[in-house]
């Protein structure tokens, strides 16, 4: 037991440090003369480190991604749809097209076929460029 208290102790942040100071919540009390009361704060320590477990599992998600496309098994597509933490059906809609296209769309091979009409539609979803997404900057180092 005292090892698992050590090990929690080594990954939680300091009593002072914030870690993220943008995440604020509404914390409620009860007080018997004030009766409820809210107050707006930073997450408590303990949470602020779930959320940069969070972040920080996203990004390797990322890292695996962009390494996909690096090798040419996956397209941009799929980069700057895990950079904005979007889904498959969730592109789908905002393409407006089936499923099944979009994850077409992710291959590499089928990706350089597209034409420049869909292609600029990806990249207006994902706020870029067309040059940006047919030729990620990542590419080019």
């Amino acid at each position: 037991m005292e090892n698992e208290n050590e090990e929690i102790k080594d990954t939680k942040a300091g009593d002072d440090e914030l870690i993220y100071t943008y995440n604020r919540e509404v914390f409620y009390h009860f007080d018997k003369e004030k009766g409820f009361t809210q107050k707006v704060d930073f997450q408590n320590p303990n949470n602020q480190v779930i959320i940069k477990q969070s972040w920080d599992a996203a990004q390797q998600r990322l890292d695996e991604v962009k390494q996909l496309v690096i090798i040419g098994k996956s397209s941009p597509i799929a980069y700057y749809m895990e950079k904005i933490l979007m889904e498959v059906p969730m592109l789908a809609a905002y393409m407006e097209i089936p499923k099944w296209r979009v994850k077409r769309h992710m291959k590499s091979k089928v990706f350089k076929k597209l034409k420049p009409e869909i292609l600029s539609k990806y990249a207006a979803i994902f706020e870029i460029p067309v040059d940006q997404l047919t030729n990620p900057d990542f590419l080019n180092n």
